[in-house]
């Protein structure tokens, strides 16, 4: 009997017939460093806004002060002793926490950090589509473009994370599929952090009837298993399911929706209205083109929901701008790789570039910045030298202020000083809010509403409320108490003295 024995090739063989992968960072994978990289030297180059951040510090400090939440307010006179649900009680904690280690310039940094990190999982989630890494690139550029007014240092940040967290569990859930089994995980975090968990389940609801839709009874299912262990998973917070109460009447809010301009419709006459309009082009050109039909009821379904908040709220702007690169990457034509060579890029290039991408990082940075180009505020919408004179002066009687001041006023002198109105729009009632108004505008009966509200100083803006700084300064009843550059502060003249 004759055996016969296969002959091996040479070891060196096999080696010789692959192609060589070349080096791990190909020209694709750079721009996505590029892209990550210019994305946190935007975010870096950014100054924080006082008016959605200084309350929720103030709220972390009173929390670690007194080991207990907020339940009522005590931060304004004209809501004091109101009942406050204060959903976003975990992300004041570590926004506090971060303050305190490095101040503003280190919440800048995390910012950053986090925004990177929310733009490097959607870029992940995109891989799961398709392998051009150039597609992905440009996605994520075009995606962060319609976003980019909602990121900034505030509780909102980190349901962007969690949001682009979600969207790439999704995407590995379509061929792992317990993997989504983690969303109910994220969603008792984010319940905890930010009322925009209302998007996630959202989300959740869009791959059900996805899923009904392509008659894949299995999948339908298990996202609607997953949709209810999310929705009990949001329960899991101080106030139960207040949360969600509060989460849904929040933007049907009318108060809120007049006053807060994030709140109010995307104006395309505004830049980030621009930019999300020409998002919104590319995806119709790319629903139009797609090569594989069955996927576009998909992706229509749920950029549709998404498209439908970022025109009814310019904070929906980011909800949509971090969906729409995995929408284009999975109705893009996938194409065959391309040889590794032709991908191989300049080596001295690639260095030029990571090292002109260090050096914008480094020289955005808060620290670096302030050396290189000189001294800048830590934030906006901040009265810093009116904090700082009300500090050494202190006012009897109460407050009248300019609204977006309130919030640093109450991290720089409350609960002690009490503000009229802050940043917690909902809190106060609609009528009190009319009152506001007619005060900053000068209206006719704007002295008399400060007199029936006892208020002895006034603090606002020259430039912003014209109108009501005229009015204090015709009036013979108010004196300039203080004022630096458009801050100004104006003390109620004694009766008596007033008489002289």
């Amino acid at each position: 009997m004759h055996h016969t024995v296969a002959r091996r090739p040479p070891l060196e063989a096999p080696d010789a017939g692959r192609a060589d992968p070349g080096p791990w960072l190909s020209m694709p994978r750079l721009w996505i460093v590029v892209v990550l990289g210019a994305i946190g030297v935007m975010e870096l180059a950014q100054l924080p806004s006082a008016i959605d951040l200084a309350y929720h510090l103030k709220a972390g400090q009173l929390m670690v002060a007194q080991h207990a939440l907020p339940r009522t307010d005590v931060l304004s006179w004209t809501t004091a002793g109101r009942p406050w649900l204060d959903q976003s009680w975990g992300a004041q904690l570590v926004l506090y926490g971060i303050w305190r280690l490095g101040g503003f310039p280190l919440l800048t940094v995390v910012e950053a950090i986090l925004t990177v990190a929310s733009w490097g999982l959607v870029a992940a989630a995109c891989r799961r589509r398709t392998s051009n890494l150039r597609l992905i690139a440009a996605a994520v550029l075009a995606g962060y473009a319609a976003a980019a007014a909602a990121f900034s240092v505030r509780p909102q940040m980190f349901s962007l994370l969690l949001f682009a967290a979600e969207l790439y569990l999704l995407e590995v859930a379509r061929t792992r599929p317990r993997v989504a089994l983690a969303i109910p995980l994220l969603m008792v975090l984010w319940a905890n952090l930010h009322g925009a968990f209302i998007v996630g389940v959202g989300l959740l609801v869009i791959e059900v009837l996805a899923a009904a839709w392509r008659r894949d009874r299995a999948a339908a299912a298990r996202h609607l298993l997953v949709t209810a262990a999310s929705v009990a998973g949001l329960l899991v917070n101080p106030w139960g399911v207040g949360v969600l109460g509060y989460a849904f009447s929040l933007p049907a809010n009318r108060t809120v929706t007049g006053i807060v301009s994030e709140w109010g419709p995307t104006d395309v006459r505004d830049l980030t209205g621009i930019l999300v309009v020409l998002a919104m082009g590319v995806l119709v050109v790319a629903l139009v083109r797609a090569p594989a039909p069955g996927r576009v009821p998909e992706q229509l379904l749920r950029m549709a929901l998404l498209g439908g908040l970022a025109v009814w709220a310019v904070r929906g702007a980011a909800w949509f701008g971090l969906a729409l690169p995995v929408a284009l990457c999975a109705l893009a034509r996938q194409r065959l790789p391309r040889p590794a060579g032709d991908d191989r890029g300049t080596p001295a290039v690639s260095g030029l570039l990571l090292l002109l991408l260090a050096v914008a990082l480094v020289a955005a940075s808060p620290p670096v910045g302030r050396i290189l180009f000189g001294a800048r505020p830590e934030l906006t919408a901040a009265p810093l030298a009116t904090a700082d004179w009300l500090a050494a002066h202190p006012q009897p009687g109460r407050m009248f202020n300019y609204q977006p001041w309130g919030s640093y006023l109450e991290l720089r002198l409350g609960p002690r000083v009490q503000v009229a109105f802050d940043s917690r729009v909902e809190l106060a009632p609609a009528d009190r809010w009319n009152r506001y108004w007619a005060v900053l505008t000068g209206r006719w009966d704007a002295e008399g509403q400060l007199d029936s509200w006892g208020v002895d100083h006034v603090i606002t803006s020259r430039r912003a409320t014209p109108d009501l700084v005229a009015l204090l300064e015709a009036s013979g009843r108010w004196r300039l108490g203080f004022s630096n550059g458009d801050e100004r502060v104006y003390l109620r003249i004694p009766a008596a003295e007033g008489a002289l």
